[in-house]
Parts: C-alpha cells; sequence; structure tokens
C-alpha cells in the first residue's frame, strides 16, 4: 500500500509539473522569461526571469468581482494554450525612435474555475521585457471588487519608486525594498537585484481605472490596487485587465531604449496621421503668468519661435486674464484669430489650454474644439485631471478619439503616467505626470534638482513622452535652480517630448552662446543611443535625426569623469562641437571650438557637480 500510495502521489506531482512547469513564454533572444504555476490548491502564481536571475518571485495572479461565478482566486484548473509570434514594424509621428520594432512570443493560457467560467491568462515575452494580462469571459457588467495580483521581489532588491500623489508630481528616491514602509507607491517602479534591472510598469489603460502598487511589509510584497476613487468598479464586458509590464535587461540601455509600452498598445484606427505635427514650443506663462493675456507679448513668443526654427506657440487661451485657472474670458476677446494668422505667416502653430472641468462633456468639448479650429488654433493641453480613476482614464480616450476627428492634437496636464496611449492615439503629443521646470514658479516648493534630473530617464520617460518644459536659464527668485546652465541645455537632448516646450523668456533664449545648438533642438526622434548613467547619479546618450547626431550629459550632486565611446556612430568623421559648463556654469555655458573625431574614438569629459554638456556630431563630408 506505501508504494501505491507514492506511485499515486508521484502521478500526481508529474501531472502538476506536466500542466503547470511547462507554462513558460520565452523572448525571442532567450534571456527573458514569465512563467505561470498552479498550486495544489487551483491558485494560479507567475514569475519573472532576466538572464537566469528571478527578477519577481512566485507572485499570485487572480480576481474578485461581486459574481461568484467570475472570481478566479483558487480552484482553477489548466485548460489549454495557444502560442503566436509576433513580428511587426510601426511608426509614430513622436518617439524616442521613428521606427518601433515589435517581436515577441505569446503564448495565451487558459484556466477554468469551480463554476465552470474560464480566464485566458495571456503573456508576452520580448527581447525588452515580459508582460501579462487577462482576459475574462463574462458577456454582462461586473463590479469588480479588486485584483489580487501581487508582485513579490526578491531580498536585497533596490528600487526607485514614487510615494503616492495625485499627480505624478515628486520623485524617485533609491530605497531597499525591504526598508519600505506600507503603503502605496505608484508605478513605473525601477529596481534592481543581482545586476538585472527591471522596470515595473502597466499598459493598454483605457476603460478601466489605473493600478498602484500597496506595499505590504509583513508579507513581503506589493498588491496591485486600482485608484483610490475606483477600489471598486463596473467593468465592461468582457473585461480584460491592463497589461502588467516589466521590462528587463541586464544593462540600463535596455530599459532607457525600450519601446515596449507603446508595443503592447493597440494600432491607431487613424488612417491618415499627416496632419500630426510634433515640435518645439515656446511656453509664455512660465515667465510671466498673465503673459496670455497681450497680444503683443504672445507676438514676441511668435518672433522667439521663428527666429529659433521652432514650430509652436502654447498660448494658454483660457488664462486670459487669469494666473492658473480656467476663465472664459476668451470667448469675447476678438484679438484671438489675429494672433493666430499673425503666427501662421511666420510658420508657427498654436495650441491652447482648458481644464477638465470645461471638457469633460460633449456640450463643452465640442464648443472649444470647434471655436479652436475656427480661430486657426491647432492643439489643446487638457490641465488638472488629477485621477486615475476609471472617469479620468475614459475622459482621456474620448478627449483624444474627438480631438482626433478635428484633427486637433493633446496633451494632458495634471495628469497621470502614460501608458502606451500614443500608439493608439498619436495625436496625443505628451503628458506631465513629472515634477519639471514649473516647480521654480512656486514659490518654497521643493523644486527639481540634479538627482531628480538623473533618475528621469530610467523611470518617467521610459514609458513615454514628458513635458517637463526644460531649459529654463532664468534663475528664478522663487526657488532658483541649482543645476547649472550646461545642465539646463542637455535637458530638451535628455528627456523626449512630443511638444518640448522650452520654458524661459525670449531674451534666454536669443542671446544664449549655445543659440546655434537651441536652433536644432527635435522633437521627433529617429534613434536613441544609450551610453552611460546611473539612477540619480548621472545620465548620458546620444539621439539621432536624420543623419544629425547629439550626445547630452548631465550629473548629479557629484563631480565626475564621463567616458563616452563613439562606436555607436557610423564608421567616418564627425565634426563635434560641444557645449559645456565654463567658469561662470550657473549663468552661461562654454562652447568649443569644433573639432574632428572619428566613430575609433573615445572621448572623455569632467562633469562638475550639478553640471552637464551636450555635444553637437556632424558626418564630415
Amino acid at each position: 500500500m506505501k508504494s501505491l500510495g507514492n506511485i499515486i502521489l508521484l502521478s500526481c506531482v508529474l501531472a502538476l509539473v506536466s500542466c503547470s512547469g511547462g507554462m513558460k513564454v520565452s523572448s525571442p533572444d532567450g534571456k527573458n522569461a514569465l512563467s505561470l504555476q498552479l498550486d495544489d490548491k487551483g491558485t494560479l502564481y507567475y514569475n519573472v526571469n532576466c538572464g537566469g536571475n528571478v527578477v519577481v518571485e512566485n507572485s499570485q495572479i487572480g480576481l474578485l468581482t461581486d459574481n461568484p461565478s467570475f472570481c478566479f482566486k483558487d480552484g482553477l484548473k489548466y485548460v489549454g494554450k495557444t502560442s503566436t509570434t509576433i513580428n511587426e514594424e510601426y511608426t509614430l509621428p513622436a518617439g524616442k525612435k521613428h521606427t518601433y520594432i515589435n517581436k515577441a512570443n505569446v503564448t495565451t493560457y487558459t484556466f477554468e474555475n469551480a463554476m465552470n467560467q474560464k480566464v485566458d491568462v495571456v503573456c508576452h515575452a520580448a527581447n525588452d521585457g515580459v508582460a501579462f494580462k487577462c482576459e475574462y469571459h463574462n458577456e454582462t457588467p461586473l463590479t469588480v471588487q479588486r485584483e489580487l495580483t501581487e508582485v513579490r521581489l526578491p531580498k536585497n532588491t533596490t528600487s526607485w519608486m514614487m510615494d503616492w500623489t495625485w499627480n505624478y508630481e515628486t520623485f524617485y528616491p533609491e530605497r531597499a525594498v525591504d526598508s519600505l514602509n506600507n503603503g502605496e507607491y505608484l508605478m513605473p517602479a525601477l529596481t534592481r537585484v543581482n545586476d538585472v534591472w527591471n522596470l515595473i510598469t502597466e499598459a493598454e489603460v483605457y476603460d478601466k481605472p489605473a493600478m498602484h502598487l500597496m506595499r505590504d511589509s509583513v508579507n513581503g510584497k506589493f498588491d496591485y490596487v486600482f485608484a483610490r476613487e475606483d477600489t471598486t468598479f463596473v467593468c465592461h464586458a468582457p473585461f480584460k485587465t491592463s497589461w502588467k509590464v516589466f521590462m528587463l535587461g541586464d544593462r540600463l540601455g535596455n530599459i532607457v531604449e525600450s519601446t515596449l509600452v507603446e508595443n503592447l498598445n493597440p494600432p491607431t484606427h487613424l488612417t491618415d496621421t499627416e496632419w500630426i505635427t510634433p515640435g518645439v514650443a515656446v511656453f509664455p506663462w512660465w515667465g510671466n503668468y498673465l503673459a496670455n493675456s497681450y497680444i503683443d507679448t504672445l507676438k514676441t513668443y511668435v518672433d522667439l519661435a521663428h527666429e529659433m526654427k521652432w514650430e509652436w506657440l502654447e498660448f494658454d487661451v483660457s488664462l486670459i486674464n487669469t494666473p492658473l485657472r480656467s476663465s472664459r474670458e476668451w470667448e469675447n476677446v476678438d484679438w484671438i484669430p489675429e494672433l493666430t494668422a499673425y503666427a501662421k505667416e511666420k510658420g508657427i502653430k498654436v495650441y491652447g489650454w482648458d481644464e477638465i472641468a470645461i471638457l469633460d462633456n460633449k456640450k463643452g468639448r465640442d464648443f472649444v474644439f470647434d471655436r479652436y479650429k475656427e480661430m486657426g488654433i491647432d492643439g489643446i493641453k487638457i490641465d488638472y485631471i488629477d485621477s486615475d480613476s476609471k472617469y479620468a482614464m475614459e475622459f482621456r480616450d474620448t478627449a483624444c478619439a474627438v480631438a482626433a476627428e478635428k484633427h486637433l492634437m493633446v496633451s494632458f496636464h495634471g495628469e497621470t503616467l502614460p501608458r502606451g496611449h500614443r500608439r493608439f492615439y498619436p495625436n496625443m503629443l505628451t503628458n506631465e505626470a513629472v515634477r519639471g521646470a514649473e516647480y521654480y514658479t512656486f514659490k518654497g516648493d521643493r523644486c527639481a534638482n540634479s538627482t531628480h534630473n538623473c533618475t528621469l530617464p530610467f523611470t518617467r520617460n521610459v514609458v513615454g513622452p514628458m513635458d517637463y518644459t526644460p531649459c529654463t536659464f532664468t534663475i528664478r527668485e522663487e526657488n532658483p535652480r541649482t543645476t547649472t546652465y550646461a545642465h539646463e541645455l542637455a535637458l530638451p537632448f535628455i528627456f523626449e517630448s512630443g511638444w518640448v516646450c522650452m520654458a524661459d523668456r525670449p531674451e534666454a533664449y536669443l542671446t544664449s552662446p549655445a543659440k546655434p545648438l537651441l536652433q536644432k533642438v527635435e522633437a521627433a526622434w529617429d534613434e536613441i543611443h544609450f551610453i552611460d548613467g546611473y539612477p540619480g547619479k548621472y545620465v548620458c546618450l546620444a539621439r539621432r535625426k536624420g543623419a544629425q547626431w547629439f550626445i547630452a550629459c548631465i550629473n548629479g550632486p557629484e563631480q565626475r569623469k564621463v567616458s563616452i565611446d563613439l562606436g555607436f556612430l557610423p564608421k567616418g568623421k564627425y565634426n563635434a562641437t560641444v557645449y559645456c559648463d565654463g567658469d561662470d556654469a550657473m549663468h552661461t555655458c562654454k562652447v568649443a571650438q569644433t573639432k574632428v573625431v572619428e566613430s575609433s574614438q573615445t572621448l572623455e569629459f569632467d562633469i562638475i557637480a550639478n553640471g552637464g554638456l551636450v555635444i553637437d556630431i556632424t558626418k564630415t563630408k
């Protein structure tokens, strides 16, 4: 009997291994893997592996709803699987790359609960990371009570993640995961364990609330939780969760260069995107809260954009005669068409500004959007959303769709984290969700600093465009910057945004020794190449537009030597002009004499604390 019992036990173990041990999807290069397992209670778990290193330990997947038939906590059994591969290329009007490459292995595993209801777990494995989502088969709406999905990180994991805040406008401090208190944290969350990097985020969130991470230090895990406004919500049928995304690599370049979040979103339904024109914008509000009230002032910014070879004016239309919140005075202002006509003569487009309280209904949207088109305005910044609720996510979806119908480009402020929306809505050019240069105008509020700036390229800006409003040379009395002039100069080359909003006053740019470089700032790049860096300490990367390359470096609070291997450049010789910190580093930059370099060279620079540099690289003839 003992032998028979052992045989039965062994058979059960083999059955479990055969159905769950084989549930593994690997990336095309074999480095990244996502595995699923069922335990003896029928509870489903996943884990994430990169290069043989476990970066997410066995963590539960599940769902609770108001309908017992559609609860997936335990009692699950494996039903079957289907597998496919993705191999596609697509382009977007703006982004860190012109051509997005999406290659992945995808397997969908189907499970059934005790009520004979099924769930499909779609597992996506690519060379830059893995992701999964759950698709349920409900035919009528459900009240989702919570996801049971969690993240268990290994011991000794280091993290860079943001404490919860309503507008994503705070910092990503470096902390040991084991030291984190119980509480709510925002994605993206960058982690490092065993020299493997992992950026945790989500993708494809249009009709449901966004998710956060709730720390449970007692059980050593994070739980995925819905936005505070929607701890429970009614979902559409059939309900599909967001993609749970893990960008992976043994080098930070895998994270910085990744387009996984866009790749996990559906392709756009727009057949014509020629009207979508990213570009560099001038931003009068930063220099004067009431600048939008005066046509003559705005014309000086149009002249600035024209002189600097930039493309856009941000005209905060409903801030006429008010500094911060929307008014309706613009509706009776007769000079707006004159301003847009003046801008058009100079080759400058105009986008406006309003807030969600005006635009969250059809009547308000149609009125503002139609009036904008009548007045010659081609885009809109929508502000004060400040929510991850289902209502807010559906508002963004509707606003982008209606704006696209009217050929309006969109920016969102007071905003949530991008989750790949710009693939589906390429007219969405940028989002805020960052503590940027506007904080220099807020007296006494902790502003952006070099540590923060050196963390953003590894966290916030990885997952989508970022409206930081960079390159502010003027030192504001309200909140003086601590970064150098060259550090500020490097920011529009370090940070990526479909509308690069240059925030300073006209004289700051027109008299800058870096004016020739500033005239080359781009908002849509063809290629990105990460060179070196570490979160919070320094960043050095290269961007290409056409045949033109730029190398930009920003430094944190400690002086350092940076080595730049030019091997990423096509073979040949190049003219290199260096803009760097000089003796008066806070107020101006030094322009080094142009010299010829070769792609086989390595350049070395000493960068002062809080400093930066930019190298303008052009192929010799």
